[in-house]
């Protein structure tokens, strides 16, 4: 469909996004994908940006990184947000939509610090992370780590590393090459650590288009998608979506679409301690991947013996 650009000129597209250093400079990313659509960027301070004493599901869970900007997406006050997928849930506000899957940057996770792998870190080695999938993998592989919560931007958490608060970080590889900063990481092998659903996807929520603005608004977002990464992101969250997932379920979902079109899906499911874990890999055709999350969702289950090990 051919987008005519000149609807924005008038009244530039605006653009939410966290306020975070990360998240402008993924909303900036998306500007300048949108080129030659003028663009405006819009800045909101979250929920779950301004909570950091405690973990996301204690605080209102993942939603606090997306309500804010999904209210101003159905006031009328945005056109569109951009989000890191990963903390998107798996339902979002009546009247919007994913406009938008943007390609993949890096999926898996880093060690940061002065340990080149998991293996090197002292016993009772103190880990910083915030995400319960982490800590899961984390305890399963090594039992005597120390796994201490840490919120905030990426800065902060470096500052705390090297005033000797942790002993090494878990970050998001893809966060940190966005970020484009110099530090000393080693990215964690999937085999170890399998990503969380959708890390490394951007998406663009936008406004159902019922009105003329909103269509032309969706006509000029669509163009970004990478249909891979959207298949991807698709068998990921309806794994996640079949599970009942949240921010203190332990899941992690990684799939990958090859050349053939077919996609692997490989998912694992942990009980929060790591005392137990269980993971299956399974492939269909692409156009089956809403299909492939669900059977692997009933798969894992099976495995785990039923919805009771997800409690």
């Amino acid at each position: 469909m051919k987008v005519d650009f000149s609807f924005f000129d008038a009244e530039p597209l605006r653009l939410a996004s966290r306020a975070s250093q990360l998240a402008m400079v993924q909303a900036e990313m998306v500007c300048a994908a949108l080129k030659p659509a003028a663009v405006t960027v819009r800045p909101v301070t979250t929920k779950g940006d301004r909570i950091l004493d405690r973990p996301l599901i204690e605080a209102g869970g993942k939603g606090l990184f997306i309500k804010e900007l999904e209210r101003s997406i159905l006031a009328g006050v945005s056109d569109a947000a951009v989000h890191s997928m990963k903390d998107m849930e798996t339902f979002f506000a009546p009247g919007t939509e994913i406009g938008a899957v943007l390609t993949r940057e890096d999926r898996r996770d880093a060690l940061v610090g002065p340990y080149r792998s998991l293996d090197d870190l002292p016993k009772g080695a103190r880990i910083g992370t915030a995400s319960v999938r982490r800590a899961a993998i984390l305890l399963n592989y090594r039992p005597d780590l120390q796994i201490q919560l840490i919120r905030g931007n990426l800065n902060r958490r470096l500052g705390l590393l090297a005033a000797g608060d942790y002993d090494a970080l878990i970050l998001a590889v893809a966060g940190i090459k966005r970020l484009g900063v110099e530090i000393d990481y080693t990215p964690i092998a999937a085999e170890i650590m399998p990503s969380a659903v959708a890390q490394g996807a951007l998406a663009v929520q936008i406004a159902a288009p019922d009105t003329p603005r909103a269509v032309a608004v969706k006509a000029l977002v669509g163009g970004l998608t990478c249909p891979k990464a959207l298949v991807e992101v698709t068998a990921e969250r309806a794994l996640l979506s079949f599970l009942d997932g949240s921010c203190q379920t332990p899941i992690s979902a990684s799939a990958v679409l090859d050349e053939a079109g077919q996609v692997t899906l490989d998912g694992m499911i942990l009980r929060p301690d790591g005392s137990a874990a269980h993971r299956r890999q399974i492939c269909a055709p692409a156009d089956q991947a809403e299909r492939l999350g669900a059977e692997l969702g009933a798969e894992l289950l099976g495995l785990a013996g039923g919805r009771a090990f997800l409690a």
